[in-house]
């Protein structure tokens, strides 16, 4: 979602540069002030909001809060202030109307520009103090926060720094924490029913970033014992070599993976409760293991 309009030539080329780098995998919406008109089109996907300066710079142009801050340096009190604060507004209420679409993910460009020597004309003093004001409520609204120095990515707002808005509570202490680990390694432990119609390979592929996981058929055999299709008996962690997978799903974390096996597969009914239920851990822990770096292992 571009904000920016075309000033110049000069300008028309960045933006086509732009474009080039990004690829013909980009969907590109060009809208300078009201982007929430366009939600039809984002329901579903995640949409790259870039960026916040050049929206507010719309919105100071539609106030004329440029020209009244001018004007305001030679007569002080003629209106700059009120004309900042409309564009301010403004846009605050379509920031709210464009992300409270519930089934699109926003990932929104801003500038810090506030972090330089004070400024020595009004023009430049307004619009840095609204991009700050801004800044903070987007910030304020947002799950995430990263802060950009150098190409180096620093986070100060995530899910990590204890500030969900839905339920700000702090973590769990440290016994706690320890508490459920040996709750979690005793559970472990109890006796598991191989399903008669088929097993999980779930793996973690770090080079490409995936969660790969191997559905294995199997059959019973005249003593109700399970077998694969050679009629070898098969027993949880036994050991056995490495068969061909009957199905195999790749995805990027676990929702995207159980997704595709209880939503998409058409012979996901086989599966029962209780397996669906031991895939879904399994899954969120190979995702949390992916995107940690740490080891994962197959319960």
């Amino acid at each position: 979602l571009a904000t920016s309009k075309v000033w110049d030539d000069d300008f028309k080329e960045r933006i086509q540069k732009h474009k080039d780098d990004r690829g013909d995998q980009w969907q590109t919406i060009e809208e300078p002030l009201f982007p929430s008109k366009h939600s039809s089109e984002f329901s579903g996907k995640v949409i790259l909001v870039d960026c916040l300066t050049l929206w507010l710079t719309n919105f100071f142009i539609e106030e004329d809060a440029l020209t009244s801050a001018k004007e305001e340096d030679s007569k002080p009190g003629s209106g700059g202030s009120a004309a900042a604060d409309r564009a301010l507004k403004r846009i605050k209420e379509e920031f709210e109307k464009l992300t409270e679409q519930w089934d699109a993910t926003f990932v929104i460009v801003t500038n810090e520009i506030g972090s330089g020597t004070h400024a020595n004309d009004n023009i430049t003093r307004k619009f840095v103090d609204a991009q700050g004001w801004f800044n903070q409520h987007v910030a304020q609204k947002s799950e995430r926060v990263v802060h950009v120095v150098s190409g180096i990515a620093n986070i100060i707002k995530g899910p990590n720094l204890c500030n969900d808005k839905r339920n700000p509570l702090c973590l769990p202490s440290r016994q706690q924490s320890d508490e459920a680990k040996m709750l979690d390694a005793f559970l472990s432990t109890r006796p598991m029913m191989m399903d008669s119609k088929g097993y999980f390979l779930v793996k973690v592929d770090q080079k490409r970033a995936l969660i790969v996981v191997s559905f294995m058929s199997c059959i019973l055999n005249d003593e109700g014992e399970v077998c694969d299709f050679n009629g070898v008996k098969i027993s949880c962690c036994s050991g056995s070599k490495q068969r061909e997978a009957t199905e195999t799903f790749e995805g990027r974390t676990a929702k995207d993976i159980t997704v595709k096996i209880f939503e998409q597969w058409q012979h996901a009914s086989i599966v029962s409760v209780g397996h669906a239920a031991y895939i879904g851990r399994e899954v969120q822990k190979a995702e949390d293991a992916l995107y940690s770096g740490t080891f994962f292992q197959q319960d």
